[in-house]
This record gives C-alpha cells, sequence and structure tokens, in this order.
C-alpha cells in the first residue's frame, strides 16, 4: 500500500507538473505583445548645435532581448536639406541610415543582424539633433518606432507609401482597406492638419491616391475613408474654401475631363506635398498614379499599441517685436517678447546692449536699427531679428503766425470767415510737402481729435488756434500756434475800376482782358512801400477766403458775355495780411459793328452807283477804300464811277470796328449786235443761232438774249436751236438797264414742197433767210432726178415758179444746190430736194 501510495503520489506530482507547464506556455502565448518603447525629452534648442533628442529611453519586451531594425524620425516641423539626425560616440554593434526624404534615421544591426535591446538604447541615447538653420521651426517632434511605418505624434497614427504604377483610386481603396500594421486596419489617408500633410506628402516616400473625392457630388470634396468618412473638406474648385483643413496645389482641384478624385502631387510640379484632382485612372507622366498612401490608427476595433513614443526640442522664438519712433534726436523705446526664454538686445556689429522685453536705446541722430534674439540658458545662436528705432525729421514750421483777414462779409464786426488752407505757405516753408490740420486746443492737435473746419472758420469761434504739420516719409509732425485778426483797411467808398475791349472772332459778346491793367491803380489805393499784391476772383466768397484765384491773369475771358464784374483782394503775401477785398473790377466788352452790303454793284458807262450800307445795327463811322485800299470816302453813302473791288470798314463810337465788308463793281453799257457776232447753224431741217458775246464782243454790259419776242421769256442762254427756216429778230438787252440793241437773222432753208397751181398758196419755192446783212451775193439752181438743170437764179432776188422754157414742170420729185457767198467771201453750200404739187 507504502509503495501504491508513494508511485500513485509520484504519479500525481509528475501530472501537476505537466500541467503547470502546459498553463505557463499557454500563458505566454496568450500574452506575447509589442515592445514597449519609451522616451523621455521635452527639451529647449539652441540653433546651430548638436543636442541629444532624448533624456532617456528604454524598451520594454517580455519575449526577445533584440530586434532587426529601429526608426527615428522627425515627423513634425522636419525642414529638409537643413535638418539632420546622427549617431554620435562609438557603437561598433549599431549602423545608422539617413532617409533625408523622410527626415528619417535607421538603426540596424552592424553585421546585418539583430541589434540587443541594450546596445539600442544605448545608441538612440546618443542620437543627436542639428540644423544649419538660424530659424529653425518653433517646435520640432521626434517618433521612435520599431516598424518602418510613419508615425505622427499629433495623431498617434501610421502612415505608409505602397508603390504601385498605374493602379486606380478606386483599387488603391480596396487595397488599403485590406492592409493591416501591427493589427491595426489599413484606409486611403485622410489628412486634417498641417503635419499630416507634411508627413503624407513632403515627407513620404512617394506619391499617389489619398482617400478624397467629389465623385458624389461636383464640387463638394469629402473624405471617403478612414474614421473621417463622410467629413467635407472641400467645396468648389480651386477658387473654392475648406471648412477645416486642404493642402491643393495652386489652380486645383480644376475637375479637367471630369477629375473626381485626390491625389498627391508628384515632385517638382508647383507646392511640394500638395494635392492636385485626378480621374479615377490618373493620368500621364507626372499625373501617372505611382502608388498611394495608407494610414493606419483611429478605426474601430484597432489595438492598443505602445510600439511608438516620441518627444520634442523647441527653439525659443521672438513672438513680437515693435519699432520705436520719435520725432528728433533722442532715445527710443523699443519692445519684444519672447516664446521661451528672455529677450537678448545687439546693435548692427552683434554688441550685446541688454536684456529684457524692454530696452532704451542709446541717443540717436538718426535711425538705427537694433536686433533681438530669444535666448534660453545662455544660448546665443539662431537667428536675429531686427528692430527700427526711427528718428524722423520734426517738420520745420512758423510758430505764431498772425493771418489778418478783411471784414468783407458785409458786417463791420470785426469778424469774418478764414480758409486756412490759403494760408499754409506761412505756417512752413516747405507746406507742399506736409499735411496740415488745424484744431481749438494744443492738446487735440498732439492727438489728432476735434479736427476743425479749415475752409470756412470764423474768427468768432476763436481768434487762437493750433495747427499740426504732419510730414511723410522720414519726417513726423510738429505744433504750432497762429492767431487770427481782422484789417481795417480798406478800397475808398465807391471805388470801381473798368476795363473796356471789342468783341473778337466770333460775335457772343466774350473777349480777352489784361487784368494787370487795373493793378497799378488798385495798389495806389493803399499806402506805398507795403509790397501788396493784387489777386482777382469770380466770386465774393473766394475773394473772402482766398481761394481759386484767378490763374491767366494776362488772357482772362469774361465768363458773363458784354458786361462781368469781378471780385478783388489786396493782400501783404508776406505777412498775410487783408487790405482790401470787394467788387471793384468791371468788365465790358463792346460789339462790333454790324452791317451789310451787296456783293455786286453796277453802273452804266458814263455814269456811276450810289452804295449805301442797309441793316446796320448803330450809326457808325465808315471808311470807304479802293482795290489798293486806299480811302475813298468817309460818308454813310458813296458814288462809284470805276469798276473794281471796294471794301468798306465800319467803326462804332466806342472805336470797335468790324472787319471789311467787300463788294465789287462793275461797268455795264447797252450791246451792239453785229452780224460778225451771230453765228448761224443751217445745214438740217432747222438752225441754230449762237450769239458770241463772252469776250465783251458786244460790250461791257451783262445781257440777256431774246428771239423774235422782246422780253418774252428769259432763257439765260445766247444760244437759240430749233429755229425754224426764215427771217428772225435777235434782240440783246443790259440786265443793268443800259440799253438794248437787235438785228435780223436768217436761218436759210428751202421748202420741202410747193404747189405752182395759182392758188395763191405756196405759188413760188422761196428762199428763207436770206439777208444782204449776212450775205453778199448768192445761186440757186434747180435739177430733175436725171441731173438736168431746169433753172438757175440768184436766191436774194426772187424764187422758182415752177416752170421750165415757159412750160410748167410736172409734179415730180426736183434737186437744188443753194450756193451763198457771205461778206467775208466765205462759200455757204446747202443741197437736198423737194416736190412739185399740183
Amino acid at each position: 500500500m507504502q509503495s501504491w501510495h508513494r508511485f500513485k503520489d509520484k504519479k500525481a506530482s509528475l501530472l501537476i507538473m505537466g500541467l503547470l507547464l502546459f498553463y505557463l506556455d499557454f500563458a505566454h502565448a496568450a500574452y506575447n505583445v509589442a515592445p514597449e518603447i519609451i522616451a523621455e525629452g521635452d527639451q529647449v534648442y539652441c540653433p546651430l548645435t548638436a543636442m541629444p533628442i532624448v533624456t532617456d529611453f528604454d524598451i520594454i519586451d517580455l519575449d526577445d532581448t533584440e530586434i532587426d531594425a529601429f526608426y527615428i524620425q522627425i515627423s513634425t516641423g522636419y525642414q529638409r536639406g537643413f535638418d539632420v539626425l546622427s549617431l554620435a560616440n562609438s557603437h561598433p554593434t549599431i549602423t545608422t541610415s539617413w532617409n533625408n526624404q523622410e527626415g528619417k534615421l535607421t538603426l540596424t544591426g552592424s553585421s546585418g543582424g539583430s541589434m540587443l535591446y541594450l546596445d539600442l538604447i544605448a545608441a538612440v541615447k546618443d542620437v543627436v539633433f542639428e540644423s544649419t538653420s538660424e530659424s529653425p521651426t518653433e517646435e520640432k517632434f521626434f517618433s521612435f518606432t520599431i516598424g518602418s511605418a510613419n508615425y505622427l505624434p499629433e495623431t498617434g497614427h501610421y502612415y505608409e507609401y505602397v508603390p504601385q504604377v498605374g493602379i486606380t483610386w478606386e483599387d488603391a481603396r480596396v487595397a488599403a482597406q485590406n492592409r493591416t500594421y501591427f493589427g491595426l486596419q489599413g484606409y486611403l489617408v485622410t489628412v486634417t492638419s498641417a503635419a499630416e500633410a507634411q508627413i503624407t506628402g513632403e515627407q513620404a516616400a512617394g506619391t499617389g491616391w489619398i482617400g478624397g473625392s467629389d465623385a458624389q457630388t461636383e464640387g463638394v470634396w469629402k473624405w471617403m475613408t478612414g474614421p473621417e468618412a463622410g467629413q467635407i473638406f472641400w467645396n468648389g474648385n480651386f477658387t473654392g474654401s475648406s471648412p477645416n483643413f486642404a493642402f491643393w496645389n495652386t489652380n486645383e482641384p480644376n475637375d479637367l475631363n471630369g477629375e473626381d478624385y485626390a491625389h498627391v502631387t508628384a515632385p517638382g510640379v508647383g507646392i511640394t506635398g500638395s494635392w492636385n484632382d485626378l480621374p479615377i485612372g490618373g493620368g500621364d507622366g507626372d499625373y501617372q498614379p505611382k502608388g498611394y498612401l495608407v494610414e493606419y490608427g483611429g478605426m474601430p476595433g484597432d489595438p492598443m499599441l505602445n510600439l511608438s513614443a516620441s518627444t520634442k526640442i523647441t527653439t525659443p522664438k521672438i513672438s513680437m517685436a515693435s519699432s520705436g519712433m520719435r520725432c528728433g534726436p533722442g532715445t527710443v523705446v523699443l519692445k519684444a517678447t519672447a516664446t521661451l526664454g528672455q529677450v537678448l538686445w545687439f546693435d548692427s556689429e552683434g554688441n550685446n546692449l541688454g536684456i529684457g522685453e524692454s530696452f532704451d536705446t542709446p541717443y540717436l541722430n538718426a535711425t538705427t536699427t537694433f536686433y533681438v534674439l530669444a535666448t534660453y540658458n545662455g544660448c546665443t545662436t539662431g537667428q536675429k531679428t531686427p528692430v527700427q528705432a526711427e528718428i524722423k525729421i520734426l517738420p520745420e514750421i512758423n510758430d505764431g503766425v498772425t493771418l489778418t483777414n478783411c471784414d468783407g462779409d458785409g458786417v463791420a464786426d470785426g469778424f469774418t470767415n478764414f480758409d486756412l488752407t490759403q494760408y499754409l505757405y506761412l505756417l512752413s516753408p516747405n507746406d507742399q510737402a506736409f499735411n496740415f490740420s488745424f484744431y481749438l486746443t494744443a492738446a487735440d492737435a498732439e492727438n489728432e481729435t476735434n479736427r476743425i473746419a479749415a475752409n470756412n472758420f470764423n474768427n468768432s469761434v476763436a481768434d487762437q488756434i493750433y495747427f499740426r504739420v504732419q510730414g511723410v516719409g522720414q519726417y513726423c509732425h510738429a505744433i504750432g500756434t497762429v492767431y487770427l485778426d481782422v484789417s481795417t483797411t480798406s478800397f475808398p467808398s465807391g471805388y470801381r475800376y473798368e476795363l473796356q475791349t471789342c468783341d473778337i472772332g466770333e460775335t457772343d459778346g466774350i473777349a480777352p482782358f489784361d487784368l494787370t491793367d487795373a493793378e497799378a491803380d488798385m495798389l495806389a489805393q493803399f499806402p506805398l512801400g507795403n509790397g501788396l499784391s493784387v489777386t482777382f476772383y469770380q466770386t465774393e466768397d473766394d475773394a473772402l477766403y482766398k481761394r481759386n484765384e484767378i490763374g491767366n491773369t494776362g488772357m482772362y475771358s469774361n465768363s458773363v458775355p458784354y458786361s462781368d464784374s469781378l471780385f478783388v483782394r489786396v493782400d501783404d503775401e508776406g505777412s498775410g495780411t487783408c487790405f482790401g477785398v470787394g467788387e471793384y473790377l468791371f468788365l465790358t466788352v463792346w460789339p462790333i459793328p454790324s452791317f451789310e452790303l451787296e456783293s455786286e454793284y453796277s453802273f452804266c458807262t458814263g455814269g456811276q452807283v450810289a452804295v449805301s450800307p442797309y441793316n446796320a445795327e448803330d450809326n457808325y463811322i465808315y471808311s470807304w477804300r479802293n482795290e489798293a485800299n486806299n480811302e475813298i470816302g468817309t460818308g454813310t453813302t458813296i458814288s462809284i464811277s470805276e469798276a473794281g473791288r471796294y471794301n468798306a470798314i465800319a467803326t462804332s463810337e466806342e472805336g470797335c470796328k468790324a472787319p471789311p465788308v467787300y463788294f465789287n463793281v462793275t461797268e455795264s453799257g447797252p450791246p451792239h449786235l453785229l452780224p460778225e457776232y451771230v453765228l448761224v447753224d443751217d445745214d438740217g431741217d432747222t438752225g441754230t443761232i449762237t450769239i458770241l458775246h463772252e469776250n465783251g464782243e458786244l460790250g461791257l454790259g451783262d445781257y440777256e438774249f431774246y428771239l423774235d419776242e422782246l422780253y418774252g421769256t428769259k432763257t439765260g442762254t445766247s444760244v437759240f436751236t430749233d429755229v425754224e427756216p426764215g427771217l428772225h429778230t435777235l434782240f440783246a438787252v443790259d440786265n443793268n438797264g443800259c440799253g438794248m440793241d437787235w438785228i435780223q437773222v436768217g436761218v436759210v432753208g428751202v421748202p420741202k414742197f410747193f404747189s405752182p397751181n395759182a392758188d395763191g398758196v405756196n405759188d413760188i419755192l422761196g428762199i428763207k433767210g436770206i439777208t444782204s446783212e449776212f450775205y453778199a451775193e448768192g445761186s440757186f439752181a434747180v435739177f430733175d432726178r436725171y441731173g438736168k438743170l431746169l433753172v438757175q437764179l440768184d436766191p436774194m432776188l426772187h424764187g422758182w415758179t415752177g416752170f421750165y422754157n415757159g412750160r410748167p414742170l410736172p409734179p415730180s420729185d426736183y434737186w437744188y444746190v443753194l450756193e451763198l457767198v457771205d461778206h467775208n467771201g466765205a462759200l455757204h453750200l446747202k443741197k437736198g430736194h423737194f416736190t412739185l404739187k399740183q
């Protein structure tokens, strides 16, 4: 029994031991977790120096004593090209690799194997940060993790770039969702802050798709993945806005060809790490998708992990620096504050002048730049901020000037209105360079409050006021006093001065005046030796306020036709004292004489013509002049007996002369009609009569011609056409009433038929239109149809009776030849035929 019990106890013990070992293995397997990373070190960084990034570091791992790789990254505030992480001191078992793109330092075993935790912990404590930037970002976060994904302390999430050229946005979304990282669910990145944009863009290993799209509603961009799914982050196109955060590239999103999906822009295209919109399949070249960005963390059911840690360094910055200014030489108080530590003050040569947020400069004669530096624990490196102590120049003013205006408002009470802006030249020798304002008190002038209306101020309100001269640029301001007084001098009672002139050019009553012609007389109304000046104005207010002075006094044209008046002001410009003001200058424009003459006059030979103006507007004195411009008369009427071109000039009682009015006088005489000046063309059935007269053949007159009927219908012609054969009376009448003449003119013609049957009608074939005034002799021959000469007679004596050799010829057509010789010996030949009827 004892042996059995001993055996049974031994057997039970072995069973219990086996069960205990199984339980321990199961428990170890069930509770095997990733290492826990512990990093400490919120530190202050001194620019341009190297410093460790942790004050303490440890890794707790219940399962292992070594690790293949470890990653340290500048996850926030990274400045590529300036910032770097490196391993200091000797660590023979550790090898490091620096990735400038991601700002990440990778630690691995020196022989390609694993690293002991003890070696790794010692190495991490010797990792130092250094920046060559004099102005590093204010805060930099360092992440420590056992995985290769980038870790962002701000979100506690991990970020990974997955390369896959040409992948579509939808395939990338599915692929990201199928990825995990230490049990964390993956999804296409959603970017909600600048730090997240930097680590997924500028610091990512590549560029690719992110989780934004406006495919559901054009122009409404939402995150379609992760915990932010459904959140709107942009409205509109590239001119739109974000309700939270977005990081679009310039002129993006632009929806070019239906681009509805967000993608990190390729390097070198616009803003580094920014976004652009692409079609779901992407594009070509820089716009071809090269992969996608996965984010891990924040999803329901994700495990709690401690496989990352972070530390931070802070660089002191000058948060505010205010320049100081003073008018004129002296000391200036400058102020500056720091985000951390204290403020050091330096001169331009780098000499430390003081410490503290407020600094009193040395005595300064000119503007000087000082420099401030935020310092902590004695650090004096880094970028200094300039602070300017500005010494402005005091404007030069004339303090205590008295301005004296005339009491010209119609009430002799010693009060009047001043336009103070007209006296600025008395208040400062450089008045054009400054701005002036006026006040009732010196305090108001200093504080620029309660400014008074300078262009209409009455000295009844105050006779002592203050002016502020405000400079620009290098000038500051100055305050002065001005006194207002009213003059007791004036022009003599009833004084007036008149300037008169004649109208010129267009008759409108407007003419130029030389106003300076009145100045001497006006100045003579006041004591000599005062250095007075005269100015002119169109209105009383302008004269009283000394504004809108008439500038071109040598060529001033009145504004009211024919009669105008101006207001005059006499001042001592040196002191601003007014001696007199009022309506004292009167302008009169006399009209130019107006009359009319006929353009043409005539007289008959041996006579004369009387020329008189008409429609004259007044009684004028006339000067009559011939073509040589010699005066030939001065009366209202002149008699002219010689042809030529004349003019008349009228002068008014005021001495105004009209421009010359020109007229022509022609001599006219009776016509002398002679046959040699009358041409007759009678080769046809009818004739044309032409009178030669254009060159004065008939006489000196202007003639009208009539045919057969004296004073019949006027034709205005000297050519008569379609004149029937026969004798006609031609009349020539002088249009100026200087006489007439007439002549008988024949149009030669042979009748078309005659009938010698003794009935008293057309019994004889007579030749029409032959006169001895035109023809000296002639011959008329008749032939039968065979050309036989039947008769030849003198057409100027008689006609043909139709007989041949004493016997009447039978009815038939006969031919004729008519020959006429004029007084010049010229032969006129006319041929034709006629019919003999019974």
